[in-house]
């Protein structure tokens, strides 16, 4: 539901998650806003893969690739001293510790990481749903 929720609170705010690609200064600005219009889609439709267990381990790698992206704008811009602002849960905030929100990043991956290992182990994932037979009570 993390990706659902965070895109729908994106969608009215699109000029935000523009500017946040703008000031990470790898792209010319002008690409800005149909990147953003990209990843905000692409968030939506991994977060109903999620939660609709449809294309399970394919939505997986795709929601692994987006916060690695993410998290290679956050890093790569801290590095480089620019003044960052986050458009998360629908609040905009300037980053002020950025040692924390990396570790929060971070862990995010990880958690992803997580459910890409998942989606190898089985076809159903972590929720494996098993037949009970009482037919002999």
């Amino acid at each position: 539901m993390f990706f659902v929720v965070t895109s729908l609170l994106k969608i009215p705010h699109l000029d935000e998650t523009a500017d946040f690609l703008t000031r990470s200064r790898l792209l010319p600005a002008q690409c800005s806003l149909p990147l953003a219009c990209i990843g905000v889609g692409m968030e939506l439709l991994v977060g109903i893969c999620f939660v609709s267990r449809w294309a399970y381990r394919a939505a997986t790698l795709w929601g692994c690739g987006m916060t690695m992206v993410f998290l290679f704008l956050y890093v790569q811009g801290w590095m480089r001293g620019l003044e960052l602002s986050c458009n998360c849960m629908g609040v905009r905030h300037t980053i002020i510790n950025y040692p924390l929100d990396s570790v929060l990043r971070v862990l995010l991956v990880g958690a992803m990481l997580i459910l890409v290992w998942d989606s190898r182990q089985s076809e159903s994932g972590l929720w494996k749903f098993r037949r009970l037979d009482f037919s002999d009570m």
